[in-house]
Protein backbone atom coordinates (compact mmCIF):
# COMPACT_ATOMS: atom_id res chain seq x y z
CA UNK A 1 0.00 0.00 0.00
CA UNK A 2 1.19 3.11 -1.05
CA UNK A 3 1.25 5.68 2.39
CA UNK A 4 1.03 9.44 0.31
CA UNK A 5 -3.13 7.41 -0.48
CA UNK A 6 -3.32 6.35 3.07
CA UNK A 7 -2.31 9.93 3.90
CA UNK A 8 -4.23 11.74 1.26
CA UNK A 9 -7.52 9.49 1.83
CA UNK A 10 -7.43 10.77 5.66
CA UNK A 11 -6.53 14.51 4.66
CA UNK A 12 -10.00 14.43 2.39
CA UNK A 13 -11.78 12.67 5.33
CA UNK A 14 -10.80 15.20 7.37
CA UNK A 15 -11.78 18.08 4.77
CA UNK A 16 -15.31 16.07 4.68
CA UNK A 17 -15.95 16.23 8.30
CA UNK A 18 -14.94 20.21 8.33
CA UNK A 19 -17.29 20.85 5.72
CA UNK A 20 -20.15 18.99 7.29
CA UNK A 21 -19.58 20.42 9.96
CA UNK A 22 -19.86 24.49 8.57
CA UNK A 23 -22.78 23.28 6.55
CA UNK A 24 -24.30 21.94 9.73
CA UNK A 25 -23.45 25.64 11.60
CA UNK A 26 -25.00 27.67 8.42
CA UNK A 27 -28.27 25.44 8.03
CA UNK A 28 -28.79 25.88 11.67
CA UNK A 29 -27.69 29.79 11.43
CA UNK A 30 -30.36 30.17 8.75
CA UNK A 31 -33.35 27.57 10.18
CA UNK A 32 -33.10 29.99 13.20
CA UNK A 33 -34.11 33.03 11.58
CA UNK A 34 -36.63 31.76 9.68
CA UNK A 35 -39.38 29.04 11.80
CA UNK A 36 -41.96 28.36 9.22
CA UNK A 37 -42.00 26.86 5.56
CA UNK A 38 -40.73 29.90 3.38
CA UNK A 39 -39.51 29.93 0.21
CA UNK A 40 -37.13 33.15 -1.47
CA UNK A 41 -34.89 33.87 -4.18
CA UNK A 42 -31.84 35.82 -3.11
CA UNK A 43 -30.09 36.96 -5.96
CA UNK A 44 -28.48 33.75 -7.87
CA UNK A 45 -30.24 31.14 -5.19
CA UNK A 46 -33.81 30.11 -4.14
CA UNK A 47 -33.60 28.81 -0.63
CA UNK A 48 -36.55 26.77 0.10
CA UNK A 49 -37.20 25.60 4.12
CA UNK A 50 -39.27 23.07 4.77
CA UNK A 51 -40.51 22.04 8.33
CA UNK A 52 -41.68 18.26 9.41
CA UNK A 53 -43.19 17.68 12.83
CA UNK A 54 -42.61 13.86 13.84
CA UNK A 55 -43.37 11.96 16.63
CA UNK A 56 -41.89 10.39 19.07
CA UNK A 57 -43.80 7.83 20.88
CA UNK A 58 -42.72 6.57 25.04
CA UNK A 59 -43.37 2.81 24.53
CA UNK A 60 -44.82 2.28 28.18
CA UNK A 61 -47.02 4.81 27.73
CA UNK A 62 -48.00 3.97 24.48
CA UNK A 63 -49.04 -0.23 25.12
CA UNK A 64 -51.52 1.68 28.11
CA UNK A 65 -53.27 3.21 25.75
CA UNK A 66 -53.35 0.30 23.03
CA UNK A 67 -57.16 -0.81 23.38
CA UNK A 68 -56.20 -4.36 22.74
CA UNK A 69 -52.84 -5.89 23.93
CA UNK A 70 -52.65 -8.29 20.74
CA UNK A 71 -51.89 -5.03 19.19
CA UNK A 72 -48.93 -3.62 21.07
CA UNK A 73 -47.56 -7.34 20.45
CA UNK A 74 -47.43 -6.28 16.76
CA UNK A 75 -45.32 -3.54 17.79
CA UNK A 76 -42.73 -4.19 19.68
CA UNK A 77 -41.44 -0.90 19.90
CA UNK A 78 -43.28 2.15 18.91
CA UNK A 79 -42.94 2.67 15.55
CA UNK A 80 -44.29 5.99 14.18
CA UNK A 81 -45.04 4.83 10.73
CA UNK A 82 -47.01 1.50 11.61
CA UNK A 83 -48.61 3.52 14.43
CA UNK A 84 -49.51 6.40 11.88
CA UNK A 85 -51.27 3.28 9.55
CA UNK A 86 -53.53 2.23 12.34
CA UNK A 87 -54.67 5.40 12.77
CA UNK A 88 -55.62 5.95 9.16
CA UNK A 89 -57.46 2.66 8.87
CA UNK A 90 -59.44 3.74 12.03
CA UNK A 91 -58.02 1.16 14.08
CA UNK A 92 -56.64 3.36 16.36
CA UNK A 93 -57.68 6.94 17.24
CA UNK A 94 -55.68 10.01 17.70
CA UNK A 95 -57.69 10.68 20.78
CA UNK A 96 -56.14 7.26 22.62
CA UNK A 97 -52.66 8.64 21.47
CA UNK A 98 -53.14 11.82 23.44
CA UNK A 99 -49.53 11.83 25.90
CA UNK A 100 -47.97 8.78 24.36
CA UNK A 101 -45.21 10.57 22.53
CA UNK A 102 -43.44 13.80 22.24
CA UNK A 103 -43.04 16.21 19.32
CA UNK A 104 -40.18 17.54 17.29
CA UNK A 105 -40.23 19.77 14.49
CA UNK A 106 -37.33 19.09 12.07
CA UNK A 107 -35.82 21.70 9.47
CA UNK A 108 -35.12 20.92 6.10
CA UNK A 109 -33.15 23.11 3.87
CA UNK A 110 -32.67 23.14 -0.06
CA UNK A 111 -30.87 25.81 -1.57
CA UNK A 112 -30.81 25.44 -5.98
CA UNK A 113 -28.54 28.08 -7.68
CA UNK A 114 -30.47 29.90 -10.62
CA UNK A 115 -27.49 30.01 -12.63
CA UNK A 116 -27.18 26.46 -12.70
CA UNK A 117 -30.67 26.46 -14.63
CA UNK A 118 -30.14 29.09 -17.00
CA UNK A 119 -26.50 27.53 -17.76
CA UNK A 120 -28.22 24.52 -18.84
Amino acid sequence: MNVDKLTRYCQLKAQIKQTEDELEQLRREITNEISQDAEFAFGDYTLKIVYQEKRHYNDQQLAAALPDPELWRAFFKADAAKISALVKTGLLSEKSLEGTYTTTRTPYLYVTSTLRETQT
